[in-house]
C-alpha cells in the first residue's frame, strides 16, 4: 500500500531529471514554428519546463493561506455502481504560520466508515493525509518545513522521497532506487523513445494565452514496450507572459504482478491577487492491490475565497 502512496503521489506534479536531447524529440505545431522563426526557443522553454517550481508553489500557498473548500468523494464498484459518499464543507485557517484545517459540515451515505469509525476504503484516507490533516501544522510560503519528515520512519521517508521527486525536480537524489524511479523519469534519456513531446500554443479558461506541453506516450509502441510506461499523459499549460504552470493533466496506468493501478488526475490552477493556487482537482482512478478491495473513487476539490493579507 505504501508503494501505491509512492505512485499517486506523482499526480500533484511531476518533471524528473532529463538530457538535452529532449530538444531534438519535440514536436511542433504550425503555429509554434512559425514563433520559431520568429525568435521563440525550444531549448529555452524545455529549460522552463524542467526547471519549474511554480506548481508547487501554488501548493504551497493552498496551505499557507486561509481559504474555504469544498469537496465530494465518491467510491465504485467494478460495475461502477456507487457504493459509498462523502462530501466536506470547511475551511484552511492560518495563524502565525499555523495551519488548522476546519470540516464545519460532513455527509456520507453510511457506508465509508466502519462501526468503529474508521474508513473502509484507502482512498478517503489518502486524501486526508494530503489535503485534510488532522493535526495542526507549522507552514511556511517558501520553505519546506511543512513538508518534512522524520527520517528514521522508513515509511515516511518512502513518502518524502515521492514528494521530490514531486515538487523538486531534479534537485536532489531520492531514497529509492531502482526500475520505478526510472520509468517515472519522463524526460530521462532512457525514457524518450517511449515519448512524443509536443509544444502548441492555446487559450486557458477563454482568456489567458498559453504554451502548452504535451507529453504522450507514443501509440505505436508494443505491449511489452508499454509496460515501461506508467505516465501515459502528462499536459501542462504555461501562462505565456509569467510561465506560471496554469493546467496540469496526468493519466498514469499500472499493471504488474498484483498491483493494477490506472488514475487521472486534472488540476486547474488560478490567480487570486496575482497568487497562484490550484482552484479544482480533480482525480479519477481504479487501483487493485494485495490485501486490499479493489477501489474505483471520484474526488473532486474545490479552493475558494481565499484570505490573501499581505
Amino acid at each position: 500500500m505504501r508503494f501505491l502512496l509512492f505512485l499517486l503521489f506523482i499526480f500533484f506534479s511531476l518533471l524528473s531529471r532529463s538530457q538535452d536531447d529532449i530538444v531534438k524529440s519535440v514536436m511542433l505545431d504550425s503555429v509554434m514554428v512559425s514563433a520559431v522563426s520568429s525568435g521563440f526557443s525550444v531549448e529555452e522553454f524545455i529549460h522552463y519546463v524542467k526547471t519549474d517550481t511554480t506548481f508547487y508553489q501554488g501548493f504551497k500557498n493552498l496551505r499557507y493561506y486561509s481559504h474555504q473548500f469544498q469537496s465530494e468523494l465518491e467510491i465504485f464498484d467494478r460495475s461502477n455502481k456507487s457504493i459509498g459518499f462523502l462530501t466536506r464543507y470547511g475551511h484552511y485557517e492560518v495563524i502565525d504560520n499555523r495551519l488548522v484545517v476546519h470540516v464545519e459540515s460532513e455527509k456520507d451515505d453510511g457506508k465509508i466508515y466502519n462501526r468503529r469509525g474508521k474508513y473502509r476504503y484507502y482512498t478517503p484516507e489518502f486524501f486526508d493525509y494530503i489535503f485534510f490533516p488532522k493535526d495542526t501544522l507549522n507552514v511556511s510560503k517558501f520553505k519546506s518545513n511543512d513538508y518534512d519528515i522524520d527520517s528514521n520512519d522508513s515509511n515516511k521517508k518512502n513518502e518524502n522521497d515521492a514528494k521530490v521527486i514531486i515538487f523538486n525536480p531534479g534537485s536532489v537524489e531520492v531514497n529509492r532506487s531502482g526500475s520505478k524511479k526510472e520509468k517515472l523519469a519522463v524526460f530521462d534519456i532512457s525514457m524518450q523513445k517511449y515519448y512524443d513531446y509536443i509544444i502548441s500554443k492555446t487559450i486557458y479558461k477563454d482568456s489567458l494565452e498559453c504554451y502548452e506541453f504535451v507529453c504522450r506516450m507514443k501509440n505505436n509502441l508494443t505491449e511489452k514496450e508499454q509496460d515501461e510506461v506508467l505516465i501515459r499523459e502528462l499536459v501542462s499549460y504555461f501562462d505565456r507572459n509569467t510561465f506560471n504552470v496554469v493546467y496540469r493533466k496526468y493519466v498514469m496506468t499500472y499493471d504488474y504482478w498484483l498491483i493494477d493501478l490506472n488514475v487521472t488526475v486534472n488540476v486547474e490552477m488560478g490567480y487570486i491577487q496575482n497568487q497562484l493556487f490550484p482552484l479544482k482537482i480533480h482525480y479519477n482512478g481504479f487501483w487493485d492491490t494485495p490485501f486490499s478491495k479493489p477501489e474505483i473513487a471520484d474526488f473532486k476539490l474545490i479552493n475558494y475565497n481565499f484570505d490573501i493579507n499581505e
